[in-house]
């Protein structure tokens, strides 16, 4: 006899329903904050009043138990590992979580206030595990999900961004351009070298034109690099997003740059949402971000400095043109990009519900809510990290291996976990420690720290060279900065085992190929070269080393004070100026 299934709800048989959506936020006003949790929360709460929708600061001691009943889950941006089994045990119980990630953090700009952070590749893949573990992925926008298509075969859904309020007519927003015309633009760090990228042409518009005003919003040093006559720039500091709301209607025509990089080609078309929003017509870049938004409007967009320039001195001639595109640009927001309007994030939550509620308690009505909640000072992981570090320094490494033994089969995705574990067998001599590794490396193979613990236990000399061989090896296919991350505790670790072991000599002139800038394995490499008779490449070291510390005694207070992100800023704006000139 055929088994009875219950027909699938229907989404409105779903909105009748008081379900908990529960997000994992970052609580500030910002833009992403704004645009992809808080406000399309609110407009979910007013589409299903039914529903409770909440967003939880992500770092909320609660978020572990709240995450865990919920009916629906969205996490944003999250990298916490302690999530993977709350995930996990949901799924097992037939509830669905999403993950959102409106970033390439593969690649960031060097402005950007994360960029260090996500240099790492470990760091890269706990996003990676986090996607791979949740129902779904949502996204900004064609860029992203192109990207993230190649790391995850989760379902990637595009959830674009909107303004948050219904507009007004046209004419209730609409400056006519008075007696100066006002161009500016706006935007966080992130953004810094698509600004620079054009201020050559800003400086000769200025030239030529008098009544030519810059508006700038943005971290104090852009009015500097400006390099305008302080008469003809307006300067805002950075804000909240009600402040760059007002400073957007103080133009008469915005401006979006966009360096053409991996990372910009991820972003969103919020600019011109945001511009066009408050009457302003955007200059937008024939860029993968931007392109739905001018197909659907028939703007047409730069394509180099030069029509950038032509476009700007157009509409200061053409006021009436200016006016009939921007409320062309406004009248497509209004009717298309408006959040209140949009259903799609309602759609597809609606889907990943269960067909009941669970029967969970909740201490708050139904609606939206933002909730702080309790600052967590720690992670379970780090607190398990801690406790097992105490069990060791009383002299109880059994109990410590218990700890994290039990904390690896909880969570056997966490890498820090298995790494804490088998580092601690190979301290204690157990050889469990080499299964318990080959258990961790098929975990995770992607992650080069074990590698370097296998090195650091290996037994001769003749276990350690095919182990740097393969570890150069994998190195040299990693990015530059992820082999940044690595660089001081591969040559420091090699230095030391050289000192005893001449014969990783070669292995040591292989890693230096990778690290040129490892100053005291050079010299270490060197001196053994000399003992050796290999006088040439000994002399061609000393002579590099000799160069470096000149180099540092000249300069050492200017490196010391100039950091890697703003030569790299400086390195991307001139490229793009270069190549946009050929």
């Amino acid at each position: 006899m055929a088994r009875h299934h219950d027909p699938a709800p229907s989404p409105d048989d779903l909105l009748e329903k008081t379900y908990t959506i529960v997000q994992l936020a970052l609580i500030k006003d910002i833009g992403d904050s704004c645009h992809r949790l808080r406000w399309p929360a609110r407009q979910l709460a007013a589409q299903a009043p039914n529903w409770r929708v909440i967003n939880l600061a992500s770092n909320a001691e609660e978020r572990y138990a709240w995450a865990e009943k919920a009916d629906l889950l969205v996490i944003s941006q999250s990298r916490d590992m302690d999530l993977l089994p709350v995930i996990a045990r949901r799924r097992a119980r037939g509830l669905k979580t999403l993950a959102e990630y409106n970033d390439n953090f593969y690649d960031p700009p060097p402005s950007s206030n994360v960029a260090d952070v996500w240099q790492s590749p470990v760091i890269h893949q706990c996003y990676e595990r986090i996607m791979n573990a949740c129902d779904g992925i949502i996204v900004t926008g064609p860029g992203l999900r192109q990207l993230f298509g190649g790391k995850t075969e989760r379902p990637i859904h595009i959830l674009e961004n909107h303004h948050p309020q219904p507009l007004p007519a046209f004419e209730t927003v609409w400056r006519e351009p008075g007696q100066t015309f006002a161009i500016g633009w706006g935007g966080s760090s992130g953004h810094i070298a698509d600004f620079l990228s054009i201020t050559p042409l800003l400086r000769d518009l200025a030239r030529q034109r008098p009544n030519l005003r810059l508006h700038i919003m943005g971290d104090a040093p852009l009015a500097h690099f400006a390099h305008l006559d302080e008469s003809r720039l307006v300067f805002r500091e950075w804000g909240a997003m009600d402040e760059y709301f007002d400073f957007l209607r103080s133009l008469n025509l915005g401006l979006a740059p966009l360096i053409d990089t991996e990372f910009n080609r991820c972003r969103s078309d919020i600019k011109a949402i945001e511009m066009g929003s408050q009457g302003v017509l955007p200059l937008l870049p024939d860029r993968l971000p931007y392109q739905k938004v001018l197909s659907e409007t028939g703007m047409t967009p730069y394509r180099c400095h030069r029509e950038l320039g032509e476009k700007i001195l157009f509409y200061m001639d053409n006021p009436g043109m200016l006016k009939h595109h921007a409320r062309r640009l406004y009248d497509y927001i209004r009717h298309h990009r408006v959040g209140p309007r949009r259903r799609e994030r309602l759609r597809l939550y609606s889907a990943m519900l269960p067909p009941q509620p669970q029967d969970a308690k909740w201490d708050l009505p139904t609606g939206y809510h933002e909730i702080i909640g309790t600052p967590a000072r720690n992670t379970p992981t780090s607190r398990i990290l801690q406790q097992a570090g105490n069990l060791v320094d009383r002299r109880e490494p059994g109990r410590a291996l218990a700890l994290l033994r039990e904390a690896v089969e909880t969570n056997p995705r966490h890498a820090d976990l298995a790494l804490a574990e088998v580092k601690l067998l190979a301290m204690e001599g157990d050889p469990a420690w080499r299964e318990r590794l080959q258990y961790a490396r098929r975990n995770f193979p992607g992650d080069l720290r074990f590698d370097l613990l296998e090195l650091r236990h290996a037994r001769t000399p003749g276990d350690h060279i095919p182990l740097w061989k393969k570890l150069l090896a994998r190195l040299q296919r990693e990015t530059p900065p992820a082999r940044r991350l690595y660089a001081a505790e591969v040559s420091g670790l090699l230095l030391e085992q050289l000192r005893r072991a001449p014969e990783l000599l070669e292995t040591a002139v292989s890693a230096l190929d990778l690290y040129p800038a490892a100053w005291s394995l050079k010299h270490e490499v060197a001196l053994h070269l000399e003992r050796r008779g290999e006088d040439t490449m000994a002399l061609q070291y000393f002579k590099e080393l000799l160069a470096a510390r000149k180099c540092h005694e000249r300069n050492h207070k200017f490196l010391s004070g100039t950091t890697y992100a703003w030569l790299h800023t400086w390195l991307n704006t001139l490229t793009e100026r270069l190549e946009d000139n050929t």
